[in-house]
């Protein structure tokens, strides 16, 4: 091992004790820290992915269904959310996440439906990280949530609007614990 490589590694290990040791509060240039979705200010829904669109199909889930029950349930529970269809374009200071819901279902023998769940906020951003001064490009996870469910096919897309509706409400709660507090007028 180089001289060269050991310093790296100790100058590495001092910088995370010593940032291990200060405070969250003193961190970031001296600002507290946010809960994940404090003050977003839109909440875009993308377009439902399904892992095999066929076997949705069979398990007769729909994307339009479905996204109309997230965007509802968002709505009806106070988040500021829109299609990815009639968002407007970005805009510079707008703090603004993706929805995206994945559903991956599996057939069995044409009679039961098994699908998994998941929605997930994010935001996909381009940072420089030192040393190498070129830019990434990065997912940044603001709330992720999922669930599991097995029925017979009949049934299995009430099922499954039941689940994205829970998992929405869920997602809908978060936001609105992480927005500030309101100013009350006195």
């Amino acid at each position: 091992m180089t001289s060269n490589t050991r310093l790296l590694q100790l100058g590495c290990a001092t910088a995370f004790a010593l940032f291990a040791l200060v405070p969250d509060h003193a961190q970031a240039g001296g600002s507290a820290t946010a809960p994940a979705m404090y003050n977003v200010e839109e909440v875009v829904v993308q377009p439902i992915h399904f892992g095999d669109p066929k076997i949705a199909k069979t398990c007769s889930l729909s994307q339009d269904e479905i996204g109309a029950v997230v965007l509802k349930t968002l709505r009806d529970n106070g988040v500021p959310a829109n299609s990815s269809l009639e968002a407007k374009p970005p805009v510079q200071g707008l703090a603004r996440i993706n929805l995206v819901t994945d559903i991956f279902s599996l057939n069995s023998q044409g009679l039961d439906c098994t699908s998994w769940i998941s929605l997930t906020a994010e935001t996909h951003n381009s940072v420089h990280v030192p040393p190498v001064d070129l830019a990434r490009n990065v997912a940044v996870v603001y709330w992720h949530e999922g669930s599991m469910l097995a029925s017979g096919q009949v049934i299995h897309d009430r099922l499954v609007d039941e689940t994205i509706t829970k998992l929405a409400r869920h997602l809908a709660d978060q936001y609105k614990a992480d927005q500030p507090a309101a100013v009350s007028d006195k």
